[in-house]
C-alpha cells in the first residue's frame, strides 16, 4: 500500500508540474477554488460525470492480474473474447457489428489497467475537459468525447488488431486536439492551454510510436488510440471553430 501511495504521489507531482504557470495559464473563467462542491457539479456536470463513471467502473479490471475476468469486463472490451486455459480467443469487429453490440465501440474508454493509468487520465480529463465544458458547453464536450473515443478505439483496433486495450487517454488527446484548433480559430475564447503543453503531448505521442516509452516498464501504450483520439478532436475543433469564429470586421 505504501508503494501505491508513493506512485500516486509521484503522478500528482508530475501533473502539477505540467500544469504549472511555466506551461499553462488557467483562464479566470475556469478557476475553481472559489466554488463549493455543489457549484462545481452545476458548472462542470459532464466532466465530473465522466470522472465518476470511470472511478465506479475501475474495479471491473482490478482482477486481471490474477486472471479473474468479470462478465462486465467482457462486455466493455472492444470485441468479445473467451478464455480457454491461459489462452485468449478474440472475435473481430465484424462480429461486434453483426451482433449489434455497438456499445463496444465506446466502452473501452472506461477500462483502466492500474491506479497510475486511471489517476493520470482523470487528472487530464478534469484539467482540460472542464475548460471545454465552460468555454463551449456540455453538449460540445460530449460530442468531442464520443467522437474521440470512437476514432481512438477504431484506429487502435486497425493498427494493433484484437487485443485488450482501454482508457481515457485517447479522449484526453481528443480534448487536446480540440483545444488546439479551437483556440487558434477563436482566440477570444481560448482554452488557455500554453504551447508547452501541446508540444509535450505531441512529443509523447511521437515517442509512443517509437516504443521508447514501453521500455520504462509501465505497460504498452495504445498509440493508435492516442492518434485516433487526437484526430477526432482536431476534426471537431475545426468544425466548431469555423462555425463560431467571429466574422471579420468590415470597413
Amino acid at each position: 500500500m505504501g508503494e501505491l501511495t508513493k506512485q500516486v504521489t509521484q503522478v500528482l507531482d508530475l501533473f502539477e508540474y505540467y500544469k504549472s504557470d511555466k506551461l499553462l495559464t488557467l483562464p479566470t473563467v475556469t478557476r475553481v477554488s472559489q466554488f463549493h462542491p455543489g457549484q462545481l457539479i452545476r458548472r462542470f456536470p459532464l466532466t465530473l460525470g465522466l470522472i465518476t463513471i470511470n472511478i465506479l467502473l475501475f474495479p471491473v479490471s482490478m482482477g486481471l492480474s490474477d486472471a479473474e475476468v468479470t462478465e462486465l469486463f467482457k462486455l466493455m472490451t472492444f470485441v468479445s473474447f473467451d478464455l480457454r486455459g491461459d489462452l485468449v480467443y478474440f472475435t473481430d469487429l465484424e462480429h461486434t457489428l453483426d451482433t449489434h453490440q455497438y456499445w463496444r465501440l465506446l466502452t473501452p474508454m472506461f477500462i483502466h489497467f492500474g491506479w497510475l493509468h486511471v489517476v493520470f487520465n482523470l487528472l487530464w480529463i478534469w484539467e482540460v475537459g472542464r475548460r471545454i465544458e465552460v468555454v463551449n458547453n456540455a453538449s460540445v464536450l460530449l460530442l468531442v468525447t464520443l467522437v474521440s473515443s470512437l476514432l481512438a478505439n477504431l484506429l487502435q483496433y486497425y493498427l494493433a488488431g484484437a487485443s485488450l486495450f482501454g482508457g481515457m487517454s485517447g479522449v484526453v488527446f481528443g480534448y487536446i486536439g480540440y483545444s488546439l484548433v479551437w483556440s487558434r480559430l477563436v482566440p477570444t475564447k481560448s482554452m488557455g492551454l500554453a504551447p508547452g503543453l501541446y508540444i509535450f503531448m505531441f512529443v509523447y505521442l511521437a515517442l509512443g510510436f517509437t516504443g521508447a516509452i514501453d521500455l520504462l516498464g509501465l505497460g504498452s501504450l495504445a498509440n493508435g488510440a492516442h492518434l485516433g483520439g487526437l484526430i477526432g478532436g482536431l476534426l471537431i475543433g475545426t468544425v466548431a471553430g469555423l462555425l463560431f469564429r467571429p466574422s471579420p470586421a468590415t470597413h
